[in-house]
């Protein structure tokens, strides 16, 4: 009976170390105790549930439009920009020094598309936008900057 047992102790235990390999980082701690596994479900983007109010303009150019930016269920939204057809799109986010780098596109069906950089410090966030607007006779490009604050 002994010589039976260990091939299949052998075979089990290779099974184990095979599938924790393919594991992500993390994920064998959590199934050990880890606040991970106590059901709370962490967002992976660092800015969902965020938004803010902020100044925008054309680059180069002051103030000229109010704006509200929403970062909701790995969406991003820029609320100034859905009258022309803007809708919310998935944004990537990650940390960039003592701040949280972020990145959307977000598309018009009439309107074009809108490149989204921005950095969120704290409170506060600064972003840029390139909207462009291609036709078969022309192409348009605009720049516009943005900042505000965190509302409450």
């Amino acid at each position: 009976m002994k010589s039976l047992l260990f091939p299949v102790a052998a075979s089990v235990a290779a099974l184990v170390l095979f599938s924790m390999a393919s594991m992500p980082a993390g994920t064998a701690l959590a199934a050990e105790g880890a606040p991970e596994s106590q059901g709370t479900a962490r967002s992976p983007n660092p800015l969902d549930g965020k938004t803010f109010v902020a100044d925008s303009g054309e680059k180069g150019k002051k103030a000229s439009n109010k704006d509200t930016i929403v970062f909701r269920d790995g969406r991003f939204l820029s609320e100034g920009c859905t009258p022309w057809g803007f809708g919310d799109a998935a944004y990537k986010a990650g940390i960039e020094g003592d701040g949280i780098r972020f990145h959307a596109q977000t598309v018009s069906p009439t309107h074009g598309t809108m490149l989204w950089d921005g950095l969120v410090r704290g409170d506060a966030i600064e972003a840029t936008s390139l909207w462009t607007r291609d036709r078969w006779y022309w192409k348009m490009k605009k720049e516009f900057w943005y900042r505000g604050q965190l509302k409450k």
